[in-house]
């Protein structure tokens, strides 16, 4: 009688839990603008302007060759056969 009362209980406390729950949306509506018309914050890039899309996309091809290995590392010896 104890388990089938603590059963109940348990499932009374599941099905309140579930009706209280609230409806996960979002707040408002956000617009997508592009990366290059971002805010300029204190992590800015030096030199950059907020809607530069040209040095934006300079600092991304920079950034971008300084993740190369090939680049980074330089030419290796040169293979003999």
């Amino acid at each position: 009688m104890k388990c089938l009362t603590a059963s109940l209980a348990a499932l009374v406390c599941l099905g309140l839990a579930a009706c209280g729950e609230k409806p996960q949306t979002s707040g408002a509506r956000k617009t997508a603008t592009p990366a290059y018309e971002g805010p300029a914050t204190a992590f800015t890039a030096p030199g950059w302007k907020p809607g530069d899309k040209a040095a934006w996309t300079d600092e991304l091809r920079t950034r971008a060759q300084g993740q190369n290995e090939y680049v980074r590392i330089g030419p290796g010896p040169a293979a003999t056969h």
